[in-house]
């Protein structure tokens, strides 16, 4: 698709969700429910059975500012056809021993070990408003915070909300806040608008959006993460998701990083993802649109394996593809290197190379317009505005890898337009464009990958 097309799609999904919301009729306060409510040894107010009981009796439940938080201390199951509808200054907490996720939708399903049907899934869920948050001071880590369950029955679950095997689904107008885990993880979702969402002083992902996705917008999006303020993984970690699978249909626009967030990426992450039984699917993404996006450092779009020890083979994995890719609008400031790698700060002409954009992926076409990046030459002399191939960090005196440095990728057509590298037009793409080749480089037959770019078209 040109962006064009994918913007006409999308302005489509927008109307459609907008009438499905508009559906929705039958209405209550959650203050209608208040005789449910109770206090906790902290005399806090638990409104989790009001507001989970308002949900299953009517389409929409609002929820009005108040002087203290709407305090939660189980999961809320959400039914199809259903809006909270909150003010935008009502608080809506969790309990400081709550570890398991706030929101969910009740048809959710663990594509871990085999992909997800869609066969019985949940439709046209809106959340708007609301300034949800936990009761945390930094990330708990996986399996300690935002679990599906007690159980972690979903181990790939770690979020503040969890939507998967949906359609049609809108969070507006919200407000995250001390989130541990991702605020929200979402997978196999058709038609989903994530549009006015503050991050405040989040630590983890802010919106984590794993594979099996089509026609998702993301649009002005701001505030302060401890990792990727937007993350589309569409092969991931097995503690970090638990949908694996291609997604087209993307608009990821107006997103912007506070200068103090943790870490300064935005990963966009196809890979090949094994089942148990020892099938496959193509993690890819198609047909994207990456528009007006501030303070990233590095856009990586590569397969990445979990680390492993070196006389070990690494998790099972393959690059993923990619097409139709457009990235419009945006400033990079790369000053230093995104992870604190040795090779990295060794400056090393072989394995240290980084990028603005660094790309690991078996990708079609790839379009660049009016990107602005300033690199530190005199300081790094490996850095690039974009390489592609190959990566290796060998730590722990040599004995673990971060990377699989065996893998291959490349590019077939290469877009670029007005590319600015330290305020000036990039004239010369070679200077700046990187394709890494190992040649065996540690003599173990490991590290033999190669990336290539067929054809650059440059105006």
């Amino acid at each position: 698709m040109t962006k064009n097309e994918i913007r006409n799609t999308l302005l489509r999904l927008e109307g459609e969700l907008s009438a499905g919301k508009n559906a929705l009729s039958d209405a209550c306060s959650i203050n209608d429910y208040a005789e449910l409510v109770f206090a906790d040894k902290s005399a806090n107010e638990i409104w989790s059975n009001a507001l989970q009981t308002a949900l299953l009796e009517h389409e929409i439940v609002t929820l009005p500012k108040k002087e203290t938080p709407y305090y939660i201390d189980n999961t809320i199951v959400i039914p199809s056809n259903r809006m909270i509808l909150a003010d935008r200054e009502a608080v809506i907490k969790a309990t400081p021993d709550m570890d398991v996720i706030m929101l969910r939708n009740s048809s959710t399903a663990d594509g871990t070990s085999f992909p997800v049907s869609n066969l019985h899934k949940d439709s046209n869920i809106h959340i708007e408003g609301g300034v949800w948050e936990e009761s945390r001071t930094s990330r708990a880590g996986y399996g300690v915070s935002g679990k599906y369950d007690k159980e972690r029955s979903f181990f790939g679950v770690s979020a503040c909300m969890f939507f998967n095997n949906i359609e049609n689904l809108t969070i507006k107008n919200a407000v995250f806040r001390h989130c541990a885990g991702f605020a929200v993880q979402t997978g196999d979702n058709k038609n989903a608008h994530f549009e006015n969402i503050c991050f405040d002083e989040c630590f983890a992902d802010g919106l984590h959006i794993n594979g099996g996705c089509e026609n998702i917008i993301v649009r002005n999006i701001y505030g302060k993460v401890g990792d990727d303020i937007v993350a589309f993984n569409m092969y991931d970690w097995q503690n970090s998701s638990v949908d694996f699978g291609p997604s087209k249909n993307i608009l990821c626009e107006n997103v912007t990083l506070s200068s103090d967030g943790a870490y300064k990426a935005m990963r966009i992450e196809p890979g090949t993802y094994y089942y148990a039984d020892g099938s496959s699917v193509d993690c890819s993404i198609e047909n994207a649109v990456f528009k007006n996006i501030r303070g990233i450092k590095t856009f990586k779009l590569y397969y990445q394996t979990p680390s492993y020890r070196i006389d070990e083979a690494p998790e099972k994995g393959d690059v993923g593809s990619a097409d139709n890719i457009y990235f419009e609008d945006i400033e990079v400031f790369l000053d230093a290197p995104i992870d604190n790698f040795g090779v990295y700060q060794a400056k090393d002409i072989q394995k240290g190379t980084f990028a603005g954009f660094e790309l690991g992926s078996k990708i079609g076409c790839l379009y660049f317009e009016n990107i602005k990046i300033k690199l530190d030459r005199n300081e790094y002399p490996t850095a690039y505005f974009l390489c592609i191939g190959p990566k290796t960090n060998r730590g722990g005196n040599g004995i673990h890898e971060t990377f699989d440095p065996g893998l291959s990728s490349y590019v077939k057509e290469l877009y670029l337009k007005d590319i600015c590298i330290n305020g000036e037009r990039m004239n010369d793409p070679s200077e700046y464009i990187k394709e890494i080749s190992f040649d065996d480089i540690y003599g173990d037959g490991t590290a033999v990958g190669k990336g290539t770019i067929e054809k650059i078209i440059y105006q």
